[in-house]
């Protein structure tokens, strides 16, 4: 009876979801905005770069001075700067954010349930914050620390990702798969 538990758990495990660079985007999002535009979905014409954080986590304060410069030099490079605090804490994202003011310029969510964190940090294997993401076209293009994430490299990833989901007018149509 254990070896067949032991058996069920492993494939189990095998078999959890996993999220790397290329793959669709998860599509569970927040529900719960704290500032800034609800996204519910990913619209494939734009870029976005969803960043999980916490308030008692010092690291992820440091990179918010770092993410409203990115929302505010890349708008108009169909960037969106989503923060989703993390389910640890969460009762204090309100307030910090409302203190915080201007300083965290762009959208910020929070994740009242884990459901989104499940389906993207744990998913990526990401066991520390902050984390970021940048999805472009509807796929994730990054995954790491938002301070890696320059100017020019989200500039980059934005239009690989386009070059990427716009087909070639030149290449000839696919012929469709055989049965």
């Amino acid at each position: 009876m254990r070896s067949l538990l032991a058996l069920l758990l492993t494939v189990a495990a095998a078999t959890a979801a996993t999220l790397k660079v290329g793959d669709p985007a998860p599509t569970k999002l927040p529900t719960a905005f704290i500032k800034g535009t609800k996204v519910s979905a990913f619209d494939p014409k734009k870029a976005y770069l969803v960043e999980f954080w916490a308030t008692w986590c010092g690291p992820c304060k440091e990179s918010i001075p770092h993410l409203t410069e990115l929302q505010a030099n890349l708008k108009d490079s169909g960037l969106t700067v989503i923060g989703v605090h993390v389910p640890k804490g969460v009762t204090e994202a309100d307030a910090f954010v409302k203190q915080m003011g201007k300083k965290m310029d762009y959208t910020v969510a929070k994740d009242t349930t884990g459901a989104v964190e499940k389906a993207w940090l744990v998913a990526a294997e990401q066991n520390g914050i902050p984390c970021s993401f940048v999805v472009v076209g509807g796929k994730v293009a990054f995954i790491g620390h938002p301070g890696n994430l320059t100017e020019a490299k989200v500039k980059e990833l934005i239009a690989a990702g386009a070059t990427a989901s716009t087909p070639d007018p030149k290449a000839a149509p696919k012929a469709p798969a055989k049965k």
